[in-house]
């Protein structure tokens, strides 16, 4: 019986310990994070609602379906379907670009950025064609050459046109070489101009 006893009483020793702090401890001995009153909500002003009407919506300076190259005011590379016709058959060789990595003595240039905060960066327009297949074979047999073509729809007044580029490049320097064996197999005048991500 002693040993029941015993057990009993530092149970209960231990339960008093445990809720002492609770049930008999002063409030104003509780830590400020205790003490923390949490307004209501009902305190809280609530915001007025907005419609879509009469939220002001800031005006927008470009469509963003437009490729931002199409609305440059660069000349167009004209060529006539003959240079087309020799180049989408693969008649035209046009000297691949070399796919050995060459050791460069200096580092290469950093991105510098225009007013706006845009990178500032180069591509050059091959030719500008009025027929998209067209385009899209040119676009092709110069990726089998290992160029990085795209196609760019632009609206001129003359009508639409679909200039074939290849690029970008940050550096101006790595597109002339490029240039140099375009024009030559081609017999263009192909375009350095300012890349527009």
């Amino acid at each position: 019986m002693l040993k029941q006893r015993l057990v009993g009483a530092l149970v209960l020793s231990a339960l008093a310990i445990l809720f002492w702090p609770i049930i008999f401890v002063d409030q104003s001995l509780q830590t400020p994070a205790e003490r923390l009153d949490v307004p209501r909500v009902a305190d809280y002003e609530r915001l007025p609602a907005m419609t879509q009407d009469g939220f002001d919506w800031p005006e927008i300076e470009q469509d963003a379906t437009v490729n931002p190259q199409a609305l440059t005011d660069e000349a167009e590379v004209e060529v006539s379907s003959d240079q087309v016709e020799a180049l989408t058959r693969a008649e035209t060789e046009v000297e691949p670009i070399s796919t050995e990595r060459e050791v460069r003595s200096e580092p290469p240039a950093e991105v510098a950025l225009d007013p706006n905060g845009y990178p500032i960066a180069y591509t050059l327009q091959v030719m500008s064609l009025t027929d998209r297949a067209d385009a899209q074979a040119v676009s092709e047999q110069l990726k089998a050459m290992d160029y990085k073509a795209y196609i760019v729809e632009v609206d001129r007044p003359e009508g639409i046109r679909f200039r074939v580029y290849i690029g970008p490049k940050v550096e101006r320097e790595a597109l002339v070489a490029v240039k140099r064996s375009i024009d030559q197999a081609l017999g263009v005048d192909s375009l350095i101009v300012r890349y527009w991500p």
